[in-house]
């Protein structure tokens, strides 16, 4: 095995302090890849993103200490999913969600694992208060890669699961993995089929495998103020950024 399995504990972790009970009306979100945090300039461009945004959907976040120092040095409360542990130095590796506010719950799944290797891929739900009394329910995916169509349909049955019976408002994100025409089309009728919408980038310089970008925001109930890709070395995915207003 080329990973370690977390124990039961170790696998849903939190760090930080929420600054608000409640999300305000206007929002800013930011999904990125971290790469692992391996760039030397990821923690600079780490502090500045983490400092404009409200709620963050990080993926391939690895906890070593330098990485959990920033993380408790944002203004932002986090709640990490980790499917590994890393052979050198025991870190937990997975999906992390940070936010202004503390989650009124969260959820995590094992949304499937990588051939060979068998690492799993997580996916991570967090129940915000809003001020109106409602939660939204933020989806941070990392989805399975180099695997057959079928394993990638049941990684975003898993992601509709998550939406079944939720009818307030939904922000899903992160690195799906739909490098092919077959791929994007499961996404999006995940998508369609649970009332969200896709969010476009344009210009679309969202980051790309095999022609076809990887990283996608989908939001139900949520108006769109404005959106776009920053550029970045510290990293193999460009973060995405969004401003929201909560709909009526």
């Amino acid at each position: 095995m080329l990973y370690k399995k977390p124990q039961a504990h170790q696998t849903l972790s939190s760090y930080g302090q929420a600054t608000r009970q409640t999300l305000p009306r206007e929002f800013t979100v930011c999904s990125w890849n971290f790469q692992k945090a391996g760039a030397k300039a990821w923690a600079k461009e780490f502090r500045i993103l983490a400092d404009v945004t409200d709620i963050f959907l990080a993926q391939e976040n690895r906890l070593t200490p330098a990485v959990l120092k920033e993380i408790k040095n944002s203004p932002l409360c986090w709640h990490e999913a980790a499917g590994f542990l890393s052979l050198r130095g025991n870190y937990l590796t997975g999906v992390c969600t940070g936010s202004i506010v503390n989650p009124s719950r969260v959820i995590f799944k094992q949304g499937g694992k990588e051939p060979f290797i068998r690492i799993p891929k997580m996916l991570l739900a967090t129940f915000l208060p809003l001020g109106n009394g409602k939660n939204l329910l933020v989806i941070n995916v990392h989805a399975v890669n180099f695997t057959r169509l079928d394993t990638f349909r049941r990684n975003m049955a898993a992601v509709a699961e998550l939406l079944l019976n939720f009818e307030g408002p939904v922000l899903l994100g992160g690195d799906f993995n739909a490098w092919s025409a077959k791929r994007c089309q499961v996404l999006r009728q995940t998508a369609a089929q649970a009332g969200l919408s896709e969010i476009a980038f344009l210009p679309d310089n969202r980051s790309r495998f095999l022609g076809k970008p990887v990283d996608f925001l989908f939001t139900r109930q949520l108006n769109l103020l404005a959106c776009g890709v920053c550029a970045t070395k510290a990293s193999d995915h460009n973060p995405l950024l969004a401003r929201f207003q909560i709909g009526k």
